[in-house]
Parts: structure tokens; C-alpha cells; sequence
């Protein structure tokens, strides 16, 4: 009997995991700094530090042989829940525009929606996108600029950062229809 579970527990166990999983446990103290003006330096550490682990994770993983199906999913929704909150929190407290947290949020829940549609349909998990990374990376320095000077520093990098991510938005649709189709076949 093939094995129905989509990731194997010994995966847990493999560096570039960890820094996924590093990661979403950085969240929590993330946030809290974030609604914290006062603690604006604690807010970029933990942000740029679970950044980082994303700028490793990938090439540490594949560089060891290690690219894992619980990767595959715990990577991306780390960054989703980073980058969103991240947003939703500097819309609030730091003059983020709202309209851009409000694609983000669009493109992002459909980017899961889409996921969850694949894997239920196919039993496969769907990997970032070219531009997804590079929207990622993009967005991180946009939100690392507006937490340590606002919109000042931020709202350009955030603008640049716009570019790839209307990209990445088509790149992930014209993908999710590709997979779909070939379904049938």
C-alpha cells in the first residue's frame, strides 16, 4: 500500500526545515515588535533574521540533496503569513499603503487557493515562481525600510517591489492553468 502522507517526519529533521520552521517561530515576536514603535530595533532584527533563514533555506536544501515536500509547503506559507502580517501590521502602524496590502492578500489567497486545488486534484505541491522569490526578496526590503525609516525610504523600494509582483501574479495564474490542464491528459 503506497504511503497517502505528504511529507515524511524525518524531514522535520533536515537543516533547511528547520530554518523554515525557525522562521514561522520568529513570527509571534515579529508582530508583537511591529505594533511597538518604541521597539522598532527588536522588530527589524526579528524580521530581517527570519528573512534571512528564507534567503538560505532554499539553496541549503537543494544544495544538500534535501529539497523535501514539507519544505515545499512550509516555506511559502512562512513567507505568506511573514510578508502579509508584515503588511497588514505597517498599513496600521507605519503609513503602508492599504491598497497594496489589499493585492497582496488577493494574490496570496489565491495563490493557496490554487495550491490546495492542485494538490487535492493531483496530490502535488506547486513550487514558488521565479518572480514569487524575487517579489519576496523585494518585499522584504520594502518592509525592512519602512519599519526603520517609513514611507519616506519605504514607499519607493515598495514601488519597485510592485514590478515582479504583478509578474509573479500572472506567472502563478498562467501556471495553475497549465497544471489543471494537463490533468485531463
Amino acid at each position: 500500500m503506497a504511503s497517502t502522507r505528504l511529507f515524511e517526519p524525518r524531514e522535520l529533521l533536515y537543516p533547511s526545515n528547520m530554518l523554515t520552521i525557525a522562521r514561522l517561530l520568529l513570527i509571534p515576536p515579529t508582530f508583537r515588535y511591529l505594533r511597538q514603535p518604541e521597539r522598532r530595533r527588536e522588530a527589524l532584527a526579528c524580521l530581517g533574521v527570519a528573512m534571512l533563514t528564507d534567503a538560505i533555506d532554499g539553496p541549503l536544501a537543494r544544495a544538500r540533496g534535501e529539497v523535501s515536500p514539507l519544505g515545499e509547503l512550509l516555506d511559502p506559507v512562512a513567507d505568506k503569513i511573514l510578508i502579509n502580517g508584515t503588511a497588514i501590521i505597517l498599513s496600521k502602524t507605519r503609513d503602508f499603503p492599504w491598497w497594496i496590502t489589499g493585492l497582496l492578500l488577493f494574490r496570496d489567497l489565491g495563490i493557496i487557493a490554487a495550491a490546495l486545488v492542485v494538490i487535492k486534484r493531483r496530490s502535488q505541491i506547486t513550487v514558488a515562481a521565479s518572480t514569487g522569490k524575487l517579489t519576496t526578496a523585494l518585499l522584504t526590503a520594502a518592509a525592512l525600510l519602512y519599519v526603520a525609516d517609513g514611507p519616506r525610504s519605504g514607499k519607493p523600494a515598495l514601488y519597485v517591489a510592485m514590478v515582479p509582483f504583478l509578474l509573479s501574479f500572472f506567472q502563478y495564474g498562467k501556471r495553475f492553468l497549465a497544471v489543471m490542464r494537463n490533468q485531463d491528459e
